[in-house]
C-alpha cells in the first residue's frame, strides 16, 4: 500500500463582498482568523486508488463535485486495471463562503460568487492530480473513541454520536505521515454574529494533531444532522480552540493506546451505487424558480447522487450525500461492525449535500415552512425519499 497528500489554500479575497454561509443572509466576511484549505489523501491499494478530499466549504452539489472529479481523473496517471475512487467531503464550516446559493444579499438572491468557485474547483482538481501522484510506503493504524461532552443533540438530546474516528498513515520507519479524524458535529462554535472566516473548532483540531505528529491532518464530518452542535460554555474562539484541542487530546490518546494496525498488505476497495430520490420540499422548487439554488432535478423530478463503502482494511466508511441524522448514523455503524468492520465512521456530505436525511418516524414536514418550529430539518431535506434510497443502497452494499 502506497499513500500520497496535498494541501492548498483556499481562503477567499476580500476585495469583493463574501458572503458567509451557514446562518443568515447578507452576512459578509470582515476578516480572516484561520485559511480554508483543500486537503486530499491518496490511498493506493492493489486493486484501487481512493482520494479522500476534505474542504473548508459549507457543501457542495454533485454537478460541482461530479465536475471535480471528471477533471481530476482526466489529468491523473494511474494503471489501466486500477479504478479511482474520489471522495469530496465539505467539513460544513458555517464560516466559510457560499458554494450553494442559500445565504447571499437576500433570501431572493444567490451568495455564490462564481469566480471564487472556478478558482476553488480548480484548486481541488489540483490538489487531486497532486496527491495521486505520490506513492510514499505506508500503512494504516485507526481507532474510534468516544469523545463526550462536545456535542448536544438540539433536537432530540436523547440521541447522541459522539465517536471520533481516526486513521493514520505511517511509513516504513513508523513516522505519522497524515491523519484523517471524522467526527459528527456541526463546526459552528461561533454563531451567526460572527463575520471572521474560519474553519471553527477543525481548525484547532488539525493544528493541534500537526503539532503532536508533525504531518498534516484532514477533518470530515460525520453524521451530524440531528442537529448535532457543539455544547460549549461561550461561542467564542476561545471555546473553539478548547473543543479543538480536547478532541485532539482525546484522539492522540486513544491512537497511543488502543489503535490497530493493519498489514502492509492490507485490502481497499470501494463499492458504489448510484441512486436517485424524489424532490418533494417546497422550499427548495421555490428556490429552484428564483434562481437561488441550481436545479439538480431531472425532469422528472428526482434527484441523482450516490452512496458509498469505503473499506481501509479493517476501518470502513459509509460516504452518504447529506447530513444524516445521529439515529441513521449509528444504525449503520452497526450493520458495518455486522458485516465485518473492526472499525468504523460515516462520511457526511460526500460529493453531494441534499440537506437533512431523517428517520422516516422523525419526518414531519410543517404546515408553514416559513415558521417550522420543532422540524427546521425537513425544511432543509429534499424529502423522505433520500432516507429511503440511502438506507437501501447501504443495506444492499453491506449484504
Amino acid at each position: 500500500m502506497h499513500i500520497g497528500y496535498h494541501g492548498v489554500v483556499v481562503t477567499p479575497q476580500l476585495d469583493r463582498p463574501v458572503y458567509l454561509a451557514g446562518f443568515d443572509n447578507d452576512r459578509r466576511a470582515t476578516d480572516v482568523h484561520d485559511d480554508l484549505w483543500v486537503r486530499a489523501l491518496a490511498i493506493h491499494g492493489t486493486d484501487c486508488t481512493v482520494v479522500l478530499v476534505a474542504v473548508d466549504v459549507i457543501g457542495l452539489f454533485r454537478p460541482d463535485t461530479h465536475e471535480v472529479i471528471t477533471r481530476a481523473t482526466q489529468q491523473v496517471s494511474t494503471a489501466p486495471d486500477v479504478p479511482l475512487h474520489i471522495i469530496i467531503s465539505p467539513s460544513h464550516t458555517h464560516h466559510g463562503p457560499d458554494t450553494m446559493g442559500l445565504w447571499g444579499p437576500t433570501q431572493r438572491q444567490s451568495g455564490v460568487d462564481g469566480a471564487y468557485m472556478r478558482l476553488l474547483k480548480d484548486r481541488m482538481v489540483e490538489c487531486i492530480v497532486q496527491a495521486v501522484a505520490q506513492r510514499i510506503p505506508a500503512r494504516l493504524r485507526s481507532v474510534v473513541v468516544r469523545a463526550p461532552g462536545w456535542i448536544k443533540n438540539t433536537r432530540d438530546p436523547d440521541i447522541i454520536d459522539d465517536e471520533l474516528t481516526i486513521v493514520q498513515c505511517l511509513d516504513d520507519d513508523g513516522q505519522v505521515r497524515a491523519t484523517l479524524g471524522n467526527y459528527p458535529c456541526h463546526p459552528e462554535v461561533l454563531v451567526s454574529q460572527n463575520q471572521t472566516i474560519t474553519s471553527d473548532y477543525v481548525h484547532f483540531w488539525r493544528t493541534a494533531i500537526e503539532a503532536h505528529t508533525g504531518a498534516p491532518c484532514l477533518f470530515m464530518p460525520g453524521a451530524l444532522g440531528g442537529m448535532l452542535t457543539p455544547a460549549v460554555r461561550d461561542q467564542t474562539f476561545v471555546s473553539a480552540q478548547q473543543m479543538g484541542e480536547q478532541l485532539a487530546d482525546v484522539a492522540v490518546h486513544a491512537l497511543a493506546t488502543h489503535a490497530h494496525t493493519d498489514a502492509e498488505d492490507v485490502v481497499i476497495a470501494v463499492h458504489t451505487e448510484h441512486i436517485t430520490a424524489k424532490l418533494t420540499n417546497p422550499l427548495y422548487k421555490l428556490a429552484f424558480w428564483q434562481r437561488v439554488l441550481p436545479d439538480v432535478r431531472d425532469r422528472h423530478g428526482r434527484v441523482h447522487t450516490e452512496v458509498s463503502i469505503i473499506r481501509l482494511g479493517s476501518l470502513w466508511f459509509a460516504c452518504v450525500p447529506g447530513e444524516l441524522f445521529p439515529k441513521l448514523g449509528l444504525r449503520v455503524k452497526t450493520w458495518m461492525h455486522a458485516a465485518g468492520a473492526l472499525h468504523c465512521g460515516v462520511i457526511g456530505l460526500a460529493n453531494d449535500e441534499l440537506g437533512y436525511i431523517l428517520p422516516l418516524e422523525d419526518f414531519k414536514y410543517p404546515w408553514n415552512p416559513f415558521a417550522p418550529g420543532d422540524h427546521y430539518e425537513e425544511t432543509n431535506s429534499i424529502g423522505k425519499s433520500i432516507t429511503v434510497e440511502v438506507m437501501n443502497a447501504l443495506t444492499r452494499m453491506l449484504a
